[in-house]
C-alpha cells in the first residue's frame, strides 16, 4: 500500500484554500481516532472552511459532528485508533487528488468537490441524506459557477482579473442607495459612462462595488446593466511587467481587445491613480496627446467600462491635473454615512465579526461603539473605525461567562488605541477621582495659587461633563505672573493628573519663533521650500498626541503672526498644516504663559503695601495683556489668570516639596543615603531665598547649594556601603545650616 503523510503532501503545489481544507481533514482524522486521511473527513473539511460552497451547506457545527459521530466512529473500517498527529492519506483520497492535479494543474474547492463527488463514496451519500442536500444540486452549482466563470474569458481576463466570488454575494451586503444610485444612471449613460468613486479609505467605496454586483446578479438593476459581468483588475500583476516605455500601452491595448470581444464586461480597478500615475511616468510631453488617443477611442466608442477607485488626495494629484483623463470618468464622491445609515452599516457589517469572535452585539454596544469613535478616533472614517474598535474590543472580552460583549470591553479598546487612562473614557467614571478632586491634587504641587486653580478645574469639570462646545479645545487660558511662581509647573501637573504622564504635555518656548518665517516651524514649510510635507512641530505633535497639554511659554516673544495662528485653534480647535492635513485640537487643553505687567526692579514692590500687592499685580497684569495682545485673541481665550508672587509661607511649603524630591531620589538611585531635615532649616531656607520678583527659583539654587553639594561631596568621598542617616538643623548662634552623619544600625 502506498501512503503519502499529510506534512509531505503540503509540500506540493497547493493553494491557500486546499492548504485550508487539508488542515481542517487532519484535525477531524485525529478528533475521531481515524488512522487514515479519508475523502468523508476532506468532503466535509470543505463544508467547514470558508469557499464557494460555504452558503450552500451553511454548516452547523454541532450537527456535523453528531452526524460524523455516527459514520466515522461506529464504521468498523475506521475506528482504528491513532496516536500520531499528521495523518495519512488512504490511496482512495490520493487517488482523488491525482485526477484534480492531472485536469486542473492547480486545485481548488471547485476541482475537488467535482472529483469527490464522481466517486460515489458511500459516506459522503450519507453525510448528505443526514444534512437534507440533494447530491444533484450541488453538481448542478458547480456546473452553472463554471459557465458563468469561463464565459467568453480570454486568456488576458484569466490572467488580470478575476470575479467576486458567490460567498461573498450569498447574503444582504450593506447598502448605499444615494451613491448606488449615482453609479448605476453613470454606468448607464452613452458620454463618461465610466464611474469614478472618490473616497478616503474605509469609507466603504468597496463594499458599494459589492452592493452594484449583487444588484445586477439579482438583476435588480436597468435593463442595460442586467447581463453585465463584473471583475476586478488586478492592477499590482498588470503593471508588474510595465517598466518600459510603451509596455503599459500595449498591455492595455490587450485588456481593450479582450472587453470588446466579451461584450459585457465591467472592469472594477482599485486605486487607479497607479495606472495613470504609471502611464504619465511613462511618457514625455511631446507624445502624451497620442499616446493617449488609444484610451479616448476606447472609452468613446465602449470598447471597455471601468469603475475606478481612488483617495481625494490621490485625486487631485494623479488625475484631476490631466484633464485628458477626467474626460473619460464621472466622479462619484462618497462621504462617510448619515447617522441612520451608519448604525444600519455597522450593524449589518458586525454579523461577520460577532461569527469570527463568536460573540454577540448588543444595539446599544453598537450604538457607544459609533459613539467612542466619533469622539476619540477622529484621524480615521467611518464606518471602518467603529469595525476597527469594535474588533479589537472582542479580544479583551474577559468575562467567559457570557457571549455578549461589554460596555468595558469597548472602553478598554479605546483605551489602547489613543494610549488614554480607561477611566478618563469610561462614562460611569467620566467624573474621575482625578477630575473630581482636580483642585485638590492640583494645590497638592502647587503652592500659593489657589485662585488660577479653582479657575481652571471648575473649567475642565464642566468640560467633562460635556457643557462645552464640541469642536472647542478643553480649556484655554493665559497664566501671567511673576518669573517662579509654577505657571510652568502647573501644566506639566496637570498632564500628570489628567492624561497620566508629564510627558503628554507638549511645550513650546515662544523665545524661539520671534522671526515672520518661524512660522512655518509650526505649521510646515510650504511647497517649494525645504522640509515641505513633513509637517510642522505642533501639528505633528498633535497628530500623536491628540489628548496633550500644549503650552506656549513667554507668548509674547513670539511673532505676532504666530498669535493670529492660535484664532483657529482657540475658535475651531483644528489648524490645517502646510499639506492640507486637518489637525483636531479639541482635546487639548492650551495654556499661554506671560510676564506682561509683571515688576521687572524691587523699587515697584516696595512701593505697594503686600497686602494689595496681588490686587495691583493681577491689574497690571491685565491692562498689559489687553494692550498687547490683539482683541480678537483675548476673546478666544477662556481667562487670563494671575499667579501672585510667592510668600515666605507659600516658600516654606515649596521648601518641604523639593526636599521630599530629593529624599526620594537619594532612595531611587540606591545611594544607602536617608535625609531628615529639620523645620527651622526649612524655614531658613524660605526666608534666605525670598524674593518678590524671582518666585522659587532662587529656592532651587539655595537648596542646590546648602543642601545638595554636601550630600553630593559626602558620597563621592565615603563610598557608603551601609545605611547612614544625614541630619541637617539650623544654628541660631552662626545662622549656618549644619550636618551630622550617622549609621544606621
Amino acid at each position: 500500500m502506498i501512503l503519502f503523510k499529510i506534512n509531505n503532501t503540503f509540500n506540493l503545489n497547493w493553494t491557500y484554500e486546499i492548504f485550508s481544507i487539508l488542515s481542517q481533514a487532519n484535525i477531524l482524522a485525529n478528533t475521531f481516532s481515524n488512522y487514515y486521511i479519508e475523502p468523508i473527513h476532506i468532503f466535509v473539511s470543505i463544508c467547514l472552511t470558508s469557499n464557494i460552497f460555504s452558503f450552500l451547506f451553511n454548516p452547523n457545527k454541532l450537527t456535523i459532528n453528531k452526524i460524523l459521530n455516527s459514520l466515522l466512529i461506529t464504521d468498523s473500517q475506521f475506528s482504528i485508533p491513532s496516536k500520531t498527529t499528521n495523518k495519512y492519506f488512504s490511496i482512495r483520497s490520493l487517488a482523488i487528488f491525482n485526477n484534480a492535479l492531472n485536469k486542473h494543474g492547480l486545485v481548488n474547492s471547485l476541482d475537488l468537490m467535482s472529483n469527490l463527488l464522481k466517486e460515489d463514496d458511500l459516506l459522503i451519500t450519507k453525510f448528505l441524506k443526514l444534512l437534507n442536500i440533494n447530491h444533484t444540486s450541488i453538481t448542478e452549482f458547480i456546473q452553472t459557477y463554471i459557465t458563468s466563470s469561463d464565459k467568453s474569458l480570454s486568456p488576458i481576463l484569466i490572467k488580470y482579473t478575476k470575479g467576486l466570488p458567490s460567498i461573498s454575494l450569498s447574503h444582504s451586503l450593506i447598502d448605499r442607495p444615494k451613491e448606488l444610485s449615482h453609479i448605476i444612471q453613470i454606468l448607464s449613460k452613452k458620454l463618461k459612462c465610466n464611474p469614478l468613486l472618490v473616497g478616503e479609505t474605509g469609507v466603504g467605496r468597496s463594499s458599494i462595488i459589492k452592493s452594484l454586483i449583487q444588484k445586477i446578479k439579482q438583476n435588480n438593476v436597468v435593463s442595460l446593466l442586467q447581463n453585465k459581468e463584473i471583475r476586478f483588475l488586478n492592477l499590482t500583476l498588470f503593471l508588474k511587467n510595465s517598466q518600459y516605455k510603451g509596455d503599459i500601452e500595449e498591455q492595455f491595448e490587450a485588456l481593450i481587445a479582450a472587453s470588446k470581444a466579451h461584450g459585457n464586461l465591467i472592469l472594477i480597478c482599485e486605486d487607479i491613480h497607479s495606472l495613470f500615475n504609471l502611464f504619465n511616468n511613462h511618457i514625455s510631453d511631446q507624445d502624451s496627446t497620442s499616446s493617449l488617443t488609444f484610451f479616448k477611442t476606447a472609452f468613446y466608442s465602449h470598447d471597455i467600462q471601468l469603475i475606478g477607485i481612488t483617495t481625494p488626495k490621490e485625486y487631485l494629484k494623479q488625475i484631476k491635473l490631466n484633464p485628458t483623463i477626467t474626460d473619460f470618468f464621472d466622479k462619484v464622491i462618497i462621504n462617510e454615512p448619515s447617522e441612520p445609515e451608519l448604525f444600519q452599516i455597522v450593524t449589518q457589517a458586525s454579523k461577520s465579526l460577532e461569527k469570527f469572535h463568536n460573540l454577540i452585539f448588543s444595539p446599544f454596544i453598537l450604538t457607544e461603539t459609533i459613539t467612542l469613535s466619533k469622539k476619540y478616533l477622529k484621524t480615521k472614517v467611518f464606518p471602518v473605525k467603529a469595525l476597527e474598535l469594535l474588533d479589537l474590543a472582542c479580544i479583551y472580552h474577559s468575562n467567559t461567562n457570557t457571549k455578549y460583549l461589554d460596555i468595558c470591553d469597548l472602553y478598554k479598546a479605546t483605551s489602547i488605541l489613543w494610549g488614554l487612562p480607561e477611566n478618563m473614557i469610561n462614562k460611569q467614571y467620566k467624573l474621575n477621582n482625578n477630575i473630581l478632586n482636580l483642585d485638590k491634587l492640583l494645590k497638592q504641587q502647587i503652592y500659593g495659587q489657589d485662585n488660577a486653580i479653582d479657575t481652571i478645574s471648575f473649567s475642565i469639570k464642566r468640560t467633562y461633563l460635556g457643557l462645552k462646545q464640541l469642536h472647542k479645545p478643553i480649556g484655554s487660558w493665559i497664566l501671567g505672573g511673576p518669573s517662579g511662581t509654577g505657571k510652568t509647573e502647573l501644566a506639566k501637573t496637570l498632564a500628570k493628573i489628567l492624561f497620566g504622564s508629564e510627558n503628554e504635555m507638549i511645550r513650546f518656548d515662544m523665545s524661539e519663533f520671534m522671526e515672520k518665517h518661524s512660522l512655518s516651524r509650526l505649521i510646515g514649510s510650504p511647497p517649494g521650500y525645504i522640509g515641505y510635507g513633513e509637517g510642522g512641530q505642533l501639528t505633528e505633535a498633535v497628530s500623536k498626541k491628540p489628548y496633550s497639554v500644549i503650552l506656549f511659554d513667554e507668548i509674547e516673544k513670539a511673532h505676532p503672526d504666530i498669535n493670529n495662528l492660535m484664532l483657529q485653534i482657540l475658535d475651531d480647535g483644528r489648524l490645517t498644516d502646510s499639506t492640507g492635513k486637518q489637525i483636531d485640537f479639541s482635546n487639548t487643553i492650551i495654556l499661554f504663559t506671560s510676564n506682561l505687567g509683571c515688576p521687572k526692579t524691587l523699587v515697584q514692590f516696595k512701593n505697594k503695601d503686600i497686602k494689595n500687592y496681588d490686587l495691583y499685580l493681577k491689574n497690571q497684569i491685565y491692562d498689559s495683556m489687553v494692550q498687547y495682545f490683539k482683541p480678537e485673541f483675548i476673546n478666544r481665550i477662556n481667562n487670563i489668570i494671575t499667579f501672585n508672587h510667592l510668600h515666605i509661607s507659600t516658600l516654606s511649603y515649596i521648601t518641604n516639596k523639593f526636599l521630599k524630591q530629593l529624599q526620594s531620589q537619594l532612595l531611587t538611585n540606591k545611594t544607602n543615603l536617608s535625609l531628615w531635615i529639620h523645620e527651622d532649616v526649612k524655614l531658613f531656607l524660605a526666608q534666605l531665598a525670598y524674593h518678590p520678583i524671582y518666585g522659587a527659583r532662587p529656592l532651587i539654587r539655595l537648596i542646590e547649594k546648602l543642601i545638595e553639594k554636601p550630600i553630593s561631596d559626602l558620597l563621592i568621598t565615603l563610598k557608603l556601603s551601609a545605611p547612614h542617616l544625614i541630619s541637617f538643623i539650623f544654628d541660631k548662634q552662626s545662622k549656618k545650616l549644619v550636618y551630622s552623619l550617622k549609621k544606621i544600625i
